[in-house]
């Protein structure tokens, strides 16, 4: 459903990436859906989160989002969304990231509202069960000399897991995490 929302966008090249369709745009970054070409046809679809215009300037948050692409990048787990490039193009950071083809959970849940059809018991406690899998990793996740990150998600929503239509289930945006390697510090609450 989140491609319902989308919007098409005059091809854009940012570093290797081409920019096809605006998926969403956040209160510090917009989203979109993105092809990276290579050699003898290859090509790859992915997602692409770049800092919007107005906040490319403000160190506090160019900082935020830097310490989400270095903090997600760390984290290799079957239910978090694996992190390919934290990079800079023309003055725009971006985070290069896995497509989920499906929907969040927020969206999931709304449709069964909608539709005023519970969300199966099975399939609930799978979706939820993944989700402890990830926060469990993420949680207790020690970097490569064994140091604990202290990771906290901090923003675990339905909007920030989805399910892919193959039943994948992941976890999104680290933005407000809070980990012991963050350049920034953000207030509690």
């Amino acid at each position: 459903r989140h491609l319902e929302n989308a919007r098409i966008v005059m091809p854009e090249t940012l570093g290797k990436y081409t920019l096809e369709t605006q998926l969403a745009v956040g209160g510090m970054a917009e989203i979109f859906l993105a092809r990276q070409s290579g050699p003898a046809g290859f090509e790859k679809q992915l997602v692409v989160k770049r800092i919007l215009p107005q906040f490319a300037q403000d160190e506090q948050f160019v900082q935020m989002f830097l310490d989400e692409g270095r903090l997600a990048a760390q984290l290799s787990h079957p239910n978090v969304v694996q992190i390919f490039e934290l990079g800079e193009a023309d003055g725009a950071y971006y985070i290069a990231m896995e497509y989920i083809h499906g929907e969040s959970v927020g969206d999931l849940i709304d449709r069964a509202a909608t539709l005023n059809v519970p969300v199966p018991y099975h399939y609930g406690a799978r979706i939820v069960g993944n989700i402890c899998a990830g926060l469990d990793y993420a949680h207790s996740f020690s970097d490569v000399h064994g140091k604990p990150l202290n990771l906290v998600h901090r923003d675990m929503s339905p909007d920030n897991v989805l399910v892919s239509f193959n039943g994948a289930v992941k976890m999104i945006d680290f933005g407000v995490a809070k980990a012991s390697i963050n350049r920034t510090k953000t207030q509690s609450g």
